[in-house]
């Protein structure tokens, strides 16, 4: 199977809406939290690469699809970063294997919502982008993506309340309690 051409400018990916804040913890939820940009890049992944859907093969999106280079360090403070002009992820090797996979998810939406919009910065996610004295709505905009990425809507509503369905979908218990929480499937996880 030929490899396709890296996505790298806004025409690649279908922008079909702006992303609601997936606060995390910081505030109730409007409502399903949703990013269709997610939804079509796994689409464009199992369009060209095929494979089982779930758990959604993260890594390979971005390395495979997206032509971004993962790299595992220790790192200080966070979970990851995202060197756009390098084409480069690189994330906290001392996470949990869930945490890595969210946080690659999380900085694939960086480089989407982002980066191919025109929005990027030099590197993102640095920990002063991430204080709480900052305007958090990128970082938000990310999370929202990277949820979507690792837990379909689809996939969320189908295995619902079921406690196997994190391992299923390869995401710690507390983000999926977050997703079913965002489609008033659960309650707000404590």
């Amino acid at each position: 199977m030929s490899q396709p051409a890296p996505l790298t400018t806004r025409r690649d990916v279908s922008f079909l809406a702006s992303s609601q804040g997936l606060t995390l913890g910081e505030t109730a939820l409007p409502g399903p939290v949703r990013d269709p940009r997610a939804d079509s890049l796994r689409r464009r992944y199992h369009d060209v690469f095929g494979g089982d859907e779930l758990p959604v093969p993260v890594e390979s999106i971005a390395e495979d699809l997206l032509g971004l280079a993962i790299h595992e360090r220790e790192l200080d403070g966070i979970s990851g970063l995202l060197y756009p002009e390098k084409r480069q992820i690189y994330v906290n090797a001392t996470d949990v294997p869930a945490r890595r996979r969210f946080t690659i998810a999380h900085e694939l939406g960086h480089w989407v919502c982002q980066c191919l919009e025109g929005r990027g910065a030099t590197v993102m996610c640095r920990s002063e982008d991430v204080s709480p004295d900052t305007d958090r709505t990128l970082e938000r905009e990310a999370n929202v993506f990277g949820a979507e990425l690792l837990m379909p809507e689809s996939a969320v509503r189908q295995h619902g309340v079921n406690p196997e369905a994190p391992q299923l979908l390869g995401v710690s218990q507390l983000a999926y309690q977050w997703r079913l929480y965002s489609f008033d499937l659960a309650e707000r996880p404590t």
